[in-house]
């Protein structure tokens, strides 16, 4: 009885851990509801105050979390922590002007295409091999990419999918720069994100003469999209991670990516093209195809109980989702 017992154990703590990684997916996944709540805001008031809440959710995990002084975690990070802040910003910016500029399905499914294209970035800076299965993933993630953006230019949302693109790109550079400065926590990088981005778009919004506080309720769910979405995601991941394997990490998270577009599709009756159904089911194929080669696009270890090696992972196992 004993000996079953202590078999039992450790595969309820995967159960439990991999349960929190998909929860996170799925709380990741309500931003495009949290963005269509604000639709006067343009894309920088938004951001102003998703990137408030964003920097909040991450004050908070980083209290939490308590070791050692902020100021020097955020020294630890070094230049690839600077990296990573910069990446993270671009992709934030870019993934929250697709939103606003063309469907969440599209948004989501385009940004998901980060795995892909951060194994071609470790391939071209860090030297990593490309297996004959991720080499075909990636090229079936870019018919599925060419789908989306094809039917696009039909229906003149080019310009959003570009920017879906972007933000793939954005959280692919963020992924190798982790991977170049393995073994930091990166946590304080992704809290310095937020304020970079929000102090940019403040500043832009008072280039443009734009109003920050109007209205309140679009402000509210601005906020709320990143303290709550982000935050409360960010929190069930790093609980999880560290007992999930990368790949598998990888497949739990696209809770976000399935249930977002079905989020904004109930609540405001946004409804996918046929393009970027069929489009984002060959994304997601690649994705899932990448992860189950078990590199997906790296696999750094996680020793038991260091979230901060969780967090290296989060951006390759997730895609883009949570950080953006």
């Amino acid at each position: 009885m004993t000996i079953a017992r202590e078999r039992a154990a450790p595969r309820t703590q995967f159960f439990a851990s991999a349960l929190c990684v998909a929860a996170a997916g799925l709380s990741w996944s309500f931003t495009g509801v949290f963005l269509r709540l604000a639709p006067h805001l343009d894309s920088w008031q938004f951001l102003v105050w998703r990137s408030f809440g964003v920097a909040c959710a991450f004050a908070i995990i980083i209290r939490a979390r308590g070791t050692g002084s902020r100021l020097k975690r955020f020294v630890a990070i070094g230049p690839m922590g600077a990296v990573v802040a910069l990446s993270l910003s671009v992709a934030s910016i870019a993934f929250i002007v697709a939103m606003k500029s063309t469907t969440v399905a599209n948004a989501l499914f385009l940004s998901s295409c980060a795995p892909l294209l951060a194994a071609i970035l470790g391939y071209v800076f860090l030297g990593e091999k490309l297996s004959l299965r991720e080499s075909a993933s990636i090229a079936l993630g870019f018919v599925g990419l060419g789908i989306i953006v094809g039917g696009a230019v039909e229906t003149g949302g080019l310009a959003g999918n570009i920017s879906a693109v972007l933000t793939a790109l954005g959280f692919a550079g963020a992924s190798v720069a982790m991977r170049r400065g393995a073994k930091r926590d990166y946590t304080p990088a992704v809290l310095g994100y937020g304020v970079l981005v929000c102090i940019l778009a403040t500043g832009v919004c008072a280039g443009k003469g734009v109003s920050l506080s109007h209205p309140p309720l679009e402000m509210l769910a601005a906020f709320a999209g990143g303290l709550l979405a982000m935050g409360v995601g960010f929190a069930l991941f790093l609980r999880g991670a560290p007992h999930v394997p990368a790949a598998g990490q990888t497949l739990l998270a696209q809770t976000e990516t399935i249930f977002g577009p079905i989020w904004v599709w109930l609540a405001f009756d946004e409804k996918p093209d046929v393009a970027t159904l069929i489009g984002g089911a060959v994304i997601f194929a690649a994705v899932v195809s990448m992860a189950l080669t078990g590199v997906s696009p790296t696999r750094p270890k996680a020793a038991n109980g260091q979230e901060e090696q969780a967090l290296l992972q989060a951006p390759k196992a997730s895609g883009r989702q949570g950080l953006e």
